[in-house]
């Protein structure tokens, strides 16, 4: 792995699930003093949705890591399928958070050419990133084309953005693992790894703020079926 990974995983991953391990450890002696069996219950599950986030941070660290291997060739998916693939993976956290999930796919947009396990590890991460954030109580994924590509953006209904703060997310998005301070609970290393697939199927990331509150996370890819991806493994 080259200087910049080593970077990411050592020193972003370790910060970032620092915290994570903290909770598990803190919930374990609750669980140990705690004598009713629904409190139990519900502890556990929080320690089960908190690992299961730590461990798909940890896992795209590892995919990022074979970004250097052989050339793969690209493949139709069918955005639909991905995307319920994803909101049943994150259901269990939704519903311990109190939100939902709005899926829009425009009938133009139902396959796209890509890799699939980088889009899906993608797609996660952009969600989950948004389901984190503190004050959202639904989510909206979408997808459509738009001027020769295909764009999925992952929409919050949180808090208004400070512009301020924004002008600093843009500029950050996808370049630094540094916290997002306007979303205290959101994965700021979430994004540099999302940011990271998205350039592997030459596309990016961009951010929009919404006047009425939150952001809009968007990966553009381009529709070309002559691209070549980095093989994962």
């Amino acid at each position: 792995m080259n200087s910049e990974g080593v970077n990411l995983s050592l020193v972003a991953c370790s910060h970032e699930l620092k915290t994570p391990l903290c909770l598990i450890r803190q919930l374990t002696f609750e669980l140990d003093q705690e004598k009713t069996l629904e409190k139990q219950q519900e502890i556990i599950r929080r320690i089960r949705l908190t690992t299961e986030r730590s461990l798909r941070l940890a896992d795209n660290l590892t995919k990022i890591a074979r970004l250097e291997g052989a050339m793969f060739e690209l493949e139709p998916i069918q955005i639909n399928g991905l995307c319920q693939e994803v909101v049943d993976e994150l259901l269990p956290l939704s519903r311990a958070l109190a939100q939902t999930f709005d899926i829009k796919i425009s009938s133009q947009s139902t396959v796209v050419v890509g890799h699939r396990e980088l889009l899906r590890s993608l797609l996660l991460g952009l969600v989950d990133n948004s389901l984190n954030y503190t004050g959202s109580k639904k989510i909206r994924i979408t997808a459509r084309q738009n001027h020769g590509e295909t764009v999925l953006a992952v929409r919050d209904f949180g808090p208004i953005m400070d512009l301020s703060q924004f002008r600093k997310l843009s500029a950050k998005l996808g370049k630094t693992n540094a916290p997002i301070s306007a979303r205290p609970m959101a994965s700021s290393l979430g994004l540099v790894i999302a940011d990271k697939f998205a350039s592997a199927m030459q596309g990016r990331l961009s951010v929009s703020r919404h006047h009425a509150g939150g952001v809009t996370f968007r990966a553009h890819l381009p529709l070309s079926s002559q691209l070549n991806l980095l093989e994962l493994a």
